[in-house]
């Protein structure tokens, strides 16, 4: 494992930073993006890229200024999308270093992994940190869940890639930091109806009232699907709010409450490589004869509290609270019941000096969450409980960081963090044993990143990181063997990483943007799937990997009516160590090693626009042997909206799409050592959609 100099370690030890201040106003003002579409223009334009500000290091910057691999889409992407508004893979994919596979199973979630982190997720969310109007979705031992997130009211979203992800502590290989839109002037009403392949649909209804001192945000939606897979029907219901209060002109409250209610999610498992050849479509090994599903009902609210003591001084808490309730019937015919309750606060105070005369933002804050777990196990149809655990999760961070712009041509970003996470797991079911346990992980990490500007259009960068990652409740819920035997697992460490990355932004003209980065990653005990059986999963330390990659980024705008975007990724992702049945030098399972995406977007004026996308990933590893794996692919997608100005403040817009434009059968996620060879989970052929919404707008 590369080591950083002493010099560079105590640098990033003195790290601190804030931000600029706030807009009072209601509307955002600042929703742009590397990422975002362009604003149509008159065809005798020069063609144009918008500007665009980042908030992933918790300041508003031009990316351009970042020494990070960070990425946002705004809410002119995600509308153009023209998808469901389900799941992130609807968008995400343009993302460079981030993989989104969509399972096709809304009992698993989507598998998320930024830079090979995450990869290893069996369900829900791993080693990726996912924060939504900064209410954290990874809880204290860094399980993650994205059911709730509202993308129909979602502003932007930010992917934080590389060193600087490790300012968010524990579980921080990426972030994914979504942002729902505030409530604007006036007040506006949309309704949105959407109808697609496999009895798939959605209704939506939003609604938007507001002046220059209180407003508010309401989203609700239902989606239902008979899915492409047997055994795989599903309903999800969302609601969302925000509500934004300026109390003065120095405070601002904003308060957001959400729901979801999941109460279908059918399970339909893996396939064997035999069983995906005979019928791809077809439900894994005892999933209709158990009825493998799972439910999920989870109600929470936060709020962010933000008061500004001067012009470069500002406070921001926030508080949250929620409950999740989780129930899920496994192929074994084990049942788990999950009730988690959850809450938690960030208080950071943000601070602007002079340091030798140049500009120094500050910030320096305290962390704090707790999650309690009740977790009940069941056999079959049985109200007798063969498992009753009391678990909790807790941590207490505290970090500070600085951001100095030293030079005209120089300035440097630094962090330090320290962060204790403790797990605990009490058995209440003691006839066959005390299965209890506990477990502290305590880390300091470090980061910091140095720019240079070579010209006015072209920066350079060097950034280096400490990361942590501990395992979760889940990952400790099962001893490290095969196959998986319930009991606490205290042998699991929590994996430490350090990264490197070098990168180069240039804005060519007004019509180019180019983010290129080249990164290595090295990490001991990396936390892997050691075994999955009857939906079971056994996790182990792996010893050291090594991770080497490449992002590329580029847009460009070929005509006021033309625009190009294009994300490549290349990484290669191995074992260093032989340790249980791992082999030095295999790489890493599901963990795809160049992918690419590419859209021609066309847009004549602000109410037409139609594009064509590609995606490619690498074929995909089903286990550490590295002797099954999910073949590459390539795939088509279309898409066109039109929008019509009706009189009266209304608006239609109308909407279609087409996914796999050319029928390809592929597999679109791996089960990582599924023991009965049920890797692959398919993905669905050519899929189509298409929606109306009708809106009202008035002042």
């Amino acid at each position: 494992m590369f080591r950083s100099p002493p010099t560079v370690k105590a640098l990033a030890c003195v790290g601190l930073l804030v931000g600029a201040p706030w807009p009072l106003a209601m509307a955002q003002a600042d929703s742009s993006t590397a990422l975002q579409e362009p604003t149509a223009t008159a065809s005798s334009s020069p063609p144009v890229l918008d500007a665009m500000v980042v908030q992933a290091t918790r300041d508003a910057r031009d990316p351009f200024e970042v020494p990070a691999s960070v990425s946002k889409v705004d809410a002119g992407t995600l509308q153009a999308a023209g998808g469901f508004k389900v799941n992130l893979s609807e968008t995400l994919t343009r993302v460079p270093g981030l993989v989104i596979n969509n399972r096709n199973n809304f009992a698993q979630d989507l598998q998320i992994s930024i830079r090979g982190f995450g990869a290893r997720a069996t369900s829900g969310v791993r080693g990726v940190r996912l924060i939504s109007d900064n209410i954290p979705a990874t809880m204290p031992d860094g399980s993650g869940q994205i059911s709730h997130f509202s993308l129909s009211s979602t502003e932007s979203i930010e992917v934080l890639r590389g060193p600087f992800s490790s300012l968010y502590g524990n579980s921080s290989g990426g972030v994914i930091l979504i942002e729902t839109e505030n409530p604007g002037l006036g007040t506006t009403l949309e309704f949105d109806q959407i109808f697609g392949t496999d009895g798939a649909r959605r209704s939506g209804f939003k609604a938007s009232k507001g002046n220059q001192t209180l407003g508010i945000v309401v989203d609700a939606s239902t989606f239902r699907t008979d899915g492409y897979r047997d055994h795989s029907r599903a309903r999800r219901d969302n609601f969302n709010s925000k509500m934004v209060w300026n109390i003065g002109e120095a405070t601002r409250l904003a308060w957001v409450v959400n729901h979801v209610d999941i109460p279908l999610a059918q399970d339909p498992g893996g396939l064997t490589a035999a069983q995906l050849a005979q019928n791809r479509r077809q439900a894994g090994n005892n999933a209709v004869a158990r009825n493998t599903n799972k439910t999920v009902e989870q109600t929470q609210t936060g709020m962010t509290l933000e008061h500004r003591f001067a012009p470069t001084t500002r406070l921001t808490f926030t508080p949250y609270h929620g409950e999740r309730k989780i129930r899920q019937v496994l192929p074994s015919s084990a049942v788990i019941d999950l009730n988690n309750t959850y809450s938690g606060a960030d208080l950071r105070l943000a601070h602007q000096v002079d340091l030798l005369g140049k500009p120094l933002f500050t910030h320096v804050g305290l962390t704090v969450g707790e999650l309690e777990q009740a977790r009940l196990g069941f056999f079959g149809a049985s109200s007798t409980p063969n498992r009753d655990e009391a678990n909790t999760a807790s941590q207490f961070d505290q970090y500070v960081q600085g951001e100095w712009f030293f030079a005209e041509r120089w300035s440097v970003l630094a962090g330090l963090r320290n962060s204790s996470i403790e797990i605990e797991s009490r058995d209440q079911f003691l006839i066959n044993g005390d299965g209890s346990g506990s477990k502290k992980y305590e880390e300091i990490t470090s980061n910091i990143g140095l720019t240079y500007r070579l010209s006015p259009s072209v920066n350079t960068y060097v950034s280096y990181g400490e990361g942590f990652e501990t395992p979760t409740l889940l990952e400790t819920a099962y001893l490290s063997v095969a196959p998986p035997s319930p009991n606490f697992n205290a042998q699991l460490e929590a994996a430490k990483s350090e990264q490197l990355e070098v990168g180069l932004k240039a804005k060519l003209g007004v019509a180019t943007l180019l983010n290129a980065a080249v990164y290595t990653v090295e990490t001991e005990n990396e936390i892997v799937v050691l075994a999955s059986a009857g939906g079971a999963t056994s996790f182990q330390n792996a010893g050291g990997t090594s991770r080497e990659g490449a992002e590329l980024a580029l847009q460009h705008a070929f005509a006021p009516a033309w625009q190009g975007t294009a994300a490549f990724n290349y990484i290669r992702a191995t074992y260093d160590t032989s340790v249980n049945g791992i082999v030095a030098g295999n790489s890493l399972p599901s963990i795809p090693q160049k992918t690419l995406f590419g859209e021609l977007r066309y847009a004549p004026n602000k109410l037409y626009e139609a594009a064509v996308e590609m995606r490619y990933v690498d074929r995909l590893f089903a286990n550490d042997a590295n002797d099954a794996f999910a073949p590459s692919y390539s795939v088509v997608n279309l898409r066109a909206s039109k929008t019509w100005p009706l009189a009266g403040g209304w608006r239609l817009r109308t909407y279609a799409r087409v996914d796999n434009l050319f029928d390809k059968q592929y597999v679109g996620s791996v089960i990582v050592n599924q023991s009965a060879g049920q890797y692959f989970e398919p993905a669905s052929e050519r899929q189509w959609l298409a929606g109306v919404s009708v809106g009202l707008a008035w002042k």
